[in-house]
């Protein structure tokens, strides 16, 4: 039985490892030159404690949308390649995270839900918490389930899933009320961001936009805002 188990497994992991390369040459096929480029955004009205003595920079990533180009702070190795997500959270003009997340599946996994940290200096010479996690108003992990040829992604976001085609968008705010947190229709944000304001609840915008395929060639080492 164990040396006929011992074939098996011996036959079963060369063929995984062949398919994992087969399907990575294909999205090289794919993607050569080009990748598919996410940005989200989370903005939260008032998850940030105080506001800082010295404005914290965070940013080390300049993206300029128009010419489709990246500058980061070192160079990456973009061989196979298929997929760019951008990922920044903020609050009153403050950021408080940010990411860069290269990969060769097309897939990636961003558990928003995970406490965020931004230590900052206080006036005593200490240090203090700048980032109030419990307003932060989200639905859940986010995950790009999926990237197909044509740029299209799939995302996967708390109980929602989301497709969208190269170009497109999506939003949500949510505002976390004394019921439970609550989704706000497009057409009343402007109001309700008003109405949280005033009665002091958190509220918590996430927005993901497929930027289309960008060329590699756009992607260089360099000082940010340079």
């Amino acid at each position: 039985m164990e040396n006929r188990l011992g074939v098996v497994l011996r036959i079963f992991f060369p063929l995984c490892a062949c398919g994992l390369l087969a399907a990575l040459l294909v999205r090289f096929s794919w993607f050569g030159d080009s990748y598919v480029f996410l940005t989200i955004e989370e903005s939260s009205l008032n998850a940030i404690n105080g506001w800082p003595l010295n404005m914290p920079e965070l940013s080390r990533v300049f993206i300029d949308v128009q010419a489709k180009t990246l500058v980061l702070p070192e160079k990456k190795n973009l061989l196979g390649v298929c997929l760019g997500v951008y990922y920044s959270a903020t609050s009153q003009g403050v950021e408080f995270d940010e990411r860069l997340i290269l990969s060769r599946t097309g897939r990636v996994g961003l558990d928003l839900t995970a406490p965020a940290s931004l230590v900052v200096p206080d006036i005593n010479g200490g240090e203090v918490e700048l980032v109030n996690n419990l307003a932060r108003v989200v639905a859940g992990k986010l995950k790009i389930a999926g990237t197909r040829r044509d740029g299209t992604v799939e995302i996967e976001y708390g109980s929602r899933h989301i497709t969208l085609k190269p170009g497109e968008s999506w939003a949500e705010l949510l505002v976390l009320e004394p019921g439970g947190p609550r989704a706000i229709s497009s057409g009343n944000w402007q109001e309700e961001l008003d109405r949280c304001v005033r009665l002091g609840y958190p509220a918590t915008r996430v927005a993901i936009a497929n930027r289309g395929l960008w060329p590699k060639s756009g992607v260089k080492a360099g000082i940010a805002g340079d």
